[in-house]
């Protein structure tokens, strides 16, 4: 069921076999499978997550390479939902747990906001990341380009950038190291800074060995139309060539509700977990972008199978088989 503000209390007295908070390619696939297992399961998407801004996805078998992830998106949620599921469009704030259980706190709603708390058996941590993009007074600029020919992931569209001429942007000095595999698609590199970060010798030296020109201005703006990047203006005036390029700024991890709990272990901002995407904590999941692994699709998808499947296993291991037992009262 579509839940909303009008209609969540008649699931607030529901104890849910799982709680996926994230309704991205990892949750929804990890919501579609504990559905189908007749395990009743909410999921709490909070919006605009990295997979919507995915204007097409050229790497998924199956999939036309012009298909946007917002159309997998609706459909999936709708798929989840049809087989049983519930669905909500909340922030999660708080998780709890409670031994047996977790309560889990959501804002929804952005104004007038309310916050039902919902409980779980097991928790599916599905949040994923938002990456970080140069910030510009003109921010729509940068929206123009960004998820077309202005990328934030090389392994999903470094064929894309294939002998262009490309900008990689970055904000620490280490982020910089990008370009020496980024040659692999193209040697036709500029790097900017935007101003954000010191450059030491030893990477100017190993920059100008590879040819590849460094540029410490702030960005100004991004030049093109109809999202094709045609070049980056710099605040000095100064314009870079460019028909591609590639933002490897960093991320934001959504993963402040699981700071408290004491039992899970870390990577950095990852969750560590097992082939099962099981944490060190028995009853939370961690899929995709927050546990450790490849940023990719078909990985949050197969991890929210993986997932689905062993919360399915643990539950039916715990529970008495069924018989017919219209047969066992011939005996």
């Amino acid at each position: 069921m579509k839940l909303s503000s009008q209609n969540l209390d008649a699931r607030l007295d529901t104890l849910y076999d799982a709680i996926v908070v994230g309704g991205g390619m990892g949750g929804l696939s990890a919501a579609i499978y504990l559905a189908r297992y007749g395990l009743k399961c909410l999921v709490v998407e909070k919006g605009k997550g990295r997979s919507l801004w995915m204007q097409d996805l050229r790497n998924y078998v199956g999939l036309d390479p012009d298909t946007p992830g917002r159309d997998i998106l609706n459909h999936g949620a709708k798929q989840a939902i049809a087989w049983g599921a519930d669905y909500l469009r909340g922030f999660v704030e708080d998780v709890t747990d409670e031994g047996d259980s977790f309560s889990v706190k959501v804002k929804v709603g952005k104004n007038n906001s309310i916050y039902p708390v919902f409980r779980g058996k097991y928790l599916i941590a599905a949040s994923g990341v938002i990456d970080v993009l140069p910030e510009l007074e003109n921010m729509q600029n940068v929206y123009d380009y960004a998820g077309y020919t202005l990328h934030v992931c090389m392994i999903c569209d470094g064929f894309d950038m294939w002998d262009q001429k490309a900008v990689l942007i970055v904000k620490t000095e280490s982020q910089i190291n990008a370009a020496f595999v980024l040659n692999w698609f193209t040697p036709y590199i500029s790097v900017l800074t935007h101003g954000a970060c010191e450059v030491g010798a030893e990477t100017r030296e190993k920059l100008a060995a590879h040819g590849y020109p460094l540029y410490e201005q702030k960005i100004r703006r991004f030049l093109g139309e109809n999202h094709q990047l045609q070049g980056v203006e710099l605040e000095d005036g100064a314009v870079v060539e460019a028909t591609t390029g590639l933002i490897n700024m960093g991320s934001i991890y959504h993963n402040q509700y699981l700071k408290h709990i004491p039992d899970l272990d870390w990577d950095g901002e990852n969750l560590i977990a097992n082939s099962m995407c099981q944490t060190s904590h028995p009853r939370i999941f961690a899929l995709g972008d927050l546990k450790q692994g490849l940023n990719q699709v078909s990985v949050a998808v197969a991890d929210g199978t993986l997932a689905a499947t062993q919360i399915w296993r643990n539950i039916r291991r715990a529970g008495a088989p069924r018989k017919w037992e219209e047969n066992l009262s011939q005996h």
